[in-house]
């Protein structure tokens, strides 16, 4: 099969949507289909994917997140050249906007993916713009699946929400898939020691996007909450972001500074080492679609404590691989300190999260995909 992924954001970006679309083609290309990429050119990179880069430009204070112009008579011909069977794209805006186009032209079916709740990114646009922003972006989201010819979410609270802004095509849940491998035995010099950890301390974990929608100024006093209580708890922050700089100063300020970490950005290969030294993952995000970084630690046997929000709510079982929460710092705060004091619970846990794992993996991901795209080819062809 023939298959075109279209992406707003995608490698060196890192994101959820960007690891889940080179997860999803790798696989693909792993099970013999023909798979090309096209996404915005990020300067200075290399791929080494099949991939289409249309000329981009960025957005002050945005350095890490190219966009597309949405014209390219290179990409055009080279889409048209493929010639692909499919045509996925995995958002609603200038690329994807573009996948749709195209493909109606070459009479190829369009799929979609909604990876994001992009009404909840309202708030970039500022005070007096986000109500109109936030309409716009339901009513785009809304017209923009229904104008594709199947539909993909990640977890059925999502399907619920896009109900909610009326959408009829039928709704498919997909999760986001990973490569499992063996958890990695914990290793003190990485990342404990490469960051200032004790080798002895509960070391909570935060990996993802330092952004205002990840709900980290709660994390951050949850977790000072939980080191009144647990002496040897330690924070670490994975990621970078445009609220680094006010985190740390706002960790800075509290009474467990000197045990919060800020580790920024860290090359995806040693995650896996990441996961393996910590000993619970701590995830506050209000919004995500499902939280890729919640699976890569249920993979590792990481216990988890995270918001009862949207996607997190169907990762993690609670009090089997671990522990939902109310968005109530108190409650979050509870959860970290029981997980954290308590070992038989932890070890009970990661057995657990690595016997749940299996419904996370990618080739599981990619079976559901390809039936939905065979389904959608039939269909498209009996028109």
């Amino acid at each position: 099969m023939k298959i075109v992924h279209f992406a707003e954001s995608y490698l060196p970006v890192i994101n959820g949507a960007a690891v889940a679309i080179d997860t999803l083609s790798r696989e693909q290309v792993d099970r013999g289909d023909s798979v090309e990429v096209f996404a915005p050119r990020c300067p200075g990179h290399t791929d080494r994917f099949p991939t289409s880069r249309f000329p981009s430009y960025l957005l002050p204070g945005h350095a890490d997140y190219p966009l597309a112009w949405p014209w390219s008579p290179t990409c055009r011909r080279r889409f048209e050249a493929i010639r692909p069977d499919v045509v996925h794209a995995h958002s609603p805006f200038a690329l994807g906007q573009v996948a749709r186009r195209w493909a109606r032209r070459l009479g190829a079916p369009i799929i979609t993916t909604y990876h994001t709740l992009y009404v909840e990114y309202a708030h970039y646009a500022g005070p007096l713009l986000a109500p109109p922003a936030r309409a716009y972006l339901r009513r785009l989201s809304s017209n923009f699946c229904n104008a594709c010819d199947a539909l993909a979410v990640p977890t059925e609270p999502i399907r619920e929400v896009l109900l909610g802004y009326g959408v009829s095509s039928p709704i498919h849940v997909i999760p986001t898939g990973l490569k499992i491998a063996p958890p990695l035995p914990p290793d003190p010099n990485f990342p404990r020691a490469r960051f200032g950890v004790p080798e002895d301390a509960r070391l909570a974990l935060y990996a993802g996007r330092l952004a205002r929608e990840k709900n980290l100024e709660f994390l951050l006093a949850a977790f000072d909450r939980c080191a009144m209580q647990v002496a040897d708890a330690w924070l670490l922050l994975v990621g970078a972001g445009p609220e680094d700089a006010s985190l740390r100063r706002l960790a800075a300020g509290l009474s467990s500074g000197s045990r919060i970490r800020f580790a920024g950005p860290v090359d995806p290969t040693l995650m896996p080492q990441v996961y393996a030294g910590c000993d619970v993952f701590a995830f506050s995000s209000l919004f995500d679609t499902q939280g890729l970084v919640l699976t890569e630690a249920k993979a590792a046997g990481l216990p988890a404590v995270s918001v009862d929000a949207f996607g997190p709510s169907t990762v993690v079982r609670n009090g089997v691989d671990g522990l939902l929460t109310p968005p109530d710092e108190a409650a979050f705060a509870k959860a970290l300190v029981k997980i954290l004091r308590d070992e038989k619970l932890r070890l009970s846990m990661r057995a657990a999260a690595l016997e749940g794992i299996r419904r996370f993996s990618i080739e599981a991901t990619a079976d559901a995909y390809d039936a939905l795209y065979r389904e959608a080819i039939q269909r498209n062809a009996s028109r």
